[in-house]
């Protein structure tokens, strides 16, 4: 109770609640904004934050008691069962992840994952020192196996499956709600973190690949870039039609490097490419095949031109960063292409 009112700078209200026979999180999350109002003489505003907040803590306790006390229940009934059990329905709705396991012994796997659930569990009453377990785990998990948030979303439903199918009748209303809530603070935490360490990772391959790029081909990269989107897509040279071709592969060979150096500034990145979608669209009328196109080609010309150097792990990374470039210029040009049908209609 002492800690709910000092969060909401609101800790001198203490004796008046005792006064009103109001002592807990729990009573205080039941209480009426309005009653509040006229029993404490505060404004609305600040009873609204003290009921919210009271709410909020008084659900993550009954949620926090629900998953303690399955988790026990399932310690006690299936153990490490559990787990096996839970990678047997993984591999079967989701094969594609089998290969994410290798030579694995998954006798092991099942052990380590049964003690790391308990580890979330436990930590429960120190969610703050849950949380940077959770991303420590999500980056290395995107480093060393390459999980991306897509998995965390197929580990999470079969996770839920093996929890009802364990617990049986024990499985209410109220626990799927703490497990499903417990498993999203979990899954969101190591995706958010696997998500960073994958950005990083990736930028850091552009940046090393764009440099090779430019030390060993320069402009005639772009020529080349050019010469192909041509050849494949011939319905797009009228939109070149007065244009000059050197001139342009060097605007477009500026425009990569530039993109490639705002990745340490993704933020600043995003309206530089609304700008120029926006304009792509107006002036040229380019759509979404368009950049299908253009990604097509992008990443044809970086493999010829990095030969050997083009890894799988480099074709990831552009294929990212031309995604982001793409789908960003895109969006962009749609908002104008639709604007201006709107104008003629």
């Amino acid at each position: 109770m002492d800690a709910l009112l000092e969060s909401c700078d609101a800790a001198d209200l203490g004796p008046t609640f005792l006064d009103l026979g109001v002592s807990t999180v729990e009573e205080v999350s039941v209480c009426e904004v309005a009653d509040l109002v006229a029993d404490l003489g505060i404004d609305e505003a600040k009873a609204r934050t003290i009921v919210d907040k009271a709410r909020d803590a008084h659900l993550f306790e009954k949620r926090k008691d629900a998953v303690t006390r399955t988790w026990k229940a399932v310690e006690e009934s299936l153990s490490v069962e559990a787990t096996k059990l839970f990678y047997k329905r993984l591999f079967e709705q989701h094969p594609a992840v089998v290969p994410m396991f290798g030579k694995a012994d998954m006798d092991s796997q099942a052990e380590k994952l049964f003690k790391t659930v308990g580890v979330a569990v436990d930590y429960l009453k120190d969610v703050e020192g849950l949380i940077s377990i959770l991303e420590d785990l999500g980056a290395r998990h995107a480093n060393e196996w390459k999980v991306e948030r897509e998995h965390y979303d197929a580990v999470g439903e079969c996770l839920i499956w093996t929890l009802k199918t364990g617990l049986g009748d024990a499985w209410t209303d109220e626990v799927a709600d703490a497990w499903t809530w417990v498993y999203g603070v979990i899954g969101k935490t190591m995706a958010d973190a696997g998500d960073k360490a994958h950005f990083e990772r990736r930028k850091a391959v552009v940046t090393k690949t764009w440099k090779a790029v430019e030390d060993s081909l320069s402009v005639e990269a772009t020529k080349l870039f050019y010469k192909r989107l041509f050849e494949q897509y011939p319905s797009v040279i009228p939109l070149f039609s007065h244009a000059d071709m050197d001139s342009q592969a060097e605007k477009l060979f500026k425009t990569v490097g530039l993109a490639v150096s705002y990745l340490d500034d993704i933020e600043g990145l995003i309206p530089v490419l609304e700008d120029l979608g926006a304009r792509h669209a107006k002036e040229w009328s380019c759509e979404w095949e368009h950049y299908a196109a253009v990604g097509e080609c992008l990443l044809w010309t970086l493999e010829t031109g990095l030969g050997e150097a083009w890894t799988d792990e480099v074709k990831d990374a552009w294929t990212w960063v031309y995604g982001v470039i793409a789908t960003t210029m895109a969006d962009a040009g749609e908002k104008v292409l639709e604007e201006k049908k709107e104008c003629q209609a």
